[in-house]
């Protein structure tokens, strides 16, 4: 174990996340942060564990999900720009990357059992430009095996209701139905923005409901149109087709897009009528309307909900909240510390968070105390 380290220059830590993973830090656009809450918040014990590459990258520990506390996964890539798994069996971490022989980043894992994961990114392609096309990979309980896709353009999120009925989406309008055992592309529709049809959009995050009905953020880039907005959409999939249920105008200041009214990192749900996503806020969906309902200093970059139907979220600056059905309380243990949680795997009694700081990746493990 290796603590954090509280010298850390932040400036210099956050540009060199952006600059490395092609991430914003958002701010929120609320002007006061909600009322101070005296309830007492939940108290955990904490463990921290590195992730090892066996070359020492540091690694980013972008995407967690287990099925228990004693089956845990971390999806992510190292500093040398290769996607990495691990594996936490209830004694320690183990490195599973997959050899596929070519290059290749993972940015979301989700799984229906012990045994039914999956992990959706991109396969890197240099040639006269870098690009990407998609790549899922699915475990079986023995090994990861790259699934058959269509060709399409990186991913970045993945869910679904179960192994027969699964969903990845990313960048330049890459959209992938998984029915059976057949993965399908799907088209998604194309906007005009002021006039003039607006880029490929960036999909997700995306939320599968037991139900079987499918929400997802999209964004729309119109540089001909303005260079410095873009529009952002909240779109549901029923019954094979797609309708717009919300947007908002996106105005680009300072190098920050502005003006959210739903989060763009991460989005989970109790019902269709019950949606929460993380963004520069946390915010509601109550089946007509997106609302915040909680925010911090910094941006939350994961949110998942715990069967007894706790919510968590995680984001820059060791920031944990959760929401215990009455009140939004915040965990401050690591509030002092500059360090970044990226992701988060919540169960009852245990939570997982994916951190990273000035190169190294770690997994914070917190078990409530007695």
């Amino acid at each position: 174990m290796k603590p954090f380290n509280k010298k850390l220059n932040f400036f210099l830590l956050i540009t060199f996340a952006a600059s490395l993973l092609l991430f914003t830090a958002l701010s929120c656009d609320t002007t006061e942060p909600p009322p101070p809450i005296d309830d007492q918040y939940l108290e955990y014990e904490w463990t921290i564990d590195t992730l090892k590459n066996p070359n020492d990258y540091g690694v980013v520990p972008w995407s967690i999900w287990g099925s228990s506390p004693q089956s845990v996964w971390i999806a992510g890539f190292n500093l040398a720009g290769q996607g990495e798994i691990f594996h936490w069996d209830g004694v320690g971490w183990d490195r599973v990357t997959p050899d596929l022989g070519f290059n290749y980043e993972v940015l979301a894992v989700f799984g229906f059992s012990e045994n039914d994961v999956y992990a959706a990114g991109s396969r890197i392609i240099i040639d006269t430009v870098l690009h990407t096309q998609s790549l899922v990979l699915h475990y079986d309980g023995t090994t990861w095996q790259r699934e058959n896709l269509p060709v399409g353009s990186g991913l970045k999120f993945i869910h679904g209701r179960n192994s027969n009925d699964v969903w990845a989406c990313g960048i330049e309008g890459a959209l992938y139905h998984k029915t059976g055992n057949q993965w399908s592309k799907i088209p998604f529709s194309e906007k005009k923005y002021l006039g003039l049809l607006s880029e490929s959009p960036d999909l997700g995050p995306i939320y599968a409901t037991p139900n079987g009905q499918v929400f997802l953020m999209n964004e729309y880039y119109n540089p001909k149109a303005y260079g410095d907005t873009a529009m952002f959409y909240f779109s549901k999939y029923s019954n094979g087709k797609w309708t717009d249920l919300d947007s908002c105008k996106l105005v680009n200041v300072d190098g920050i897009p502005r003006g959210y009214k739903f989060g763009n990192k991460a989005m989970w749900g109790v019902t269709e009528n019950e949606i929460y996503s993380a963004g520069d806020a946390v915010y509601r969906y109550d089946g007509n309307n997106w609302s915040p309902v909680t925010w911090d200093d910094y941006s939350y970059l994961d949110l998942k909900i715990t069967a007894n139907e706790r919510i968590f979220t995680v984001g820059w600056h060791g920031t944990i909240r959760y929401f215990n059905r009455n009140n939004w309380l915040r965990i401050p243990d690591f509030s002092s510390k500059i360090v970044d949680f990226y992701s988060i795997m919540p169960f009852e009694d245990e939570i997982f968070i994916g951190a990273y700081q000035l190169g190294i990746g770690y997994v914070v493990r917190g078990k409530l105390k007695k």
